[in-house]
């Protein structure tokens, strides 16, 4: 187990109801099947809150900022330094809260190849001698 798992093992038995799990190499904290908050590699934790409590946080002021991710800024998304401390596990409650009040999402279909009509497949034609 690496150090974001345990961080996130760690969470998840704070908070009443998560399921712990391991995203993409980060140990998540699930609601059902959506993630609302994930272990970093210096013991923050990015959660999942509405933009507008976001700008809210980040006008109090403190350490807290938006998640970047590569050249994007993650709207929905704030990293909270040292998340084991007592005084952030309401906000990873709210997170928690926040993101299972969400819609369900509609899954994508798989996108099928077009297949060009008036063409026969390799192995009809090999038939035909």
């Amino acid at each position: 187990m690496n150090a974001r798992q345990q961080l996130a093992e760690d969470l998840g038995s704070r908070i009443p109801g998560c399921v712990v799990g391991t995203k993409f190499g980060h140990g998540s904290l699930h609601v059902g099947d959506k993630i609302f908050a994930f272990a970093r590699t210096d013991e923050s934790a990015a959660i999942k809150l509405p933009e507008v409590r976001i700008a809210e946080l980040l006008e109090a002021g403190g350490e807290m900022h938006l998640l970047q991710m590569g050249q994007r800024t993650m709207r929905e998304w704030l990293v909270v330094p040292n998340a084991a401390a007592p005084e952030n596990l309401p906000l990873l409650r709210e997170a928690m809260a926040y993101v299972a009040s969400l819609p369900p999402e509609k899954k994508r279909a798989k996108k099928k190849s077009a297949k060009r009509p008036g063409r026969k497949s390799v192995a009809k034609k090999a038939g035909r001698k």
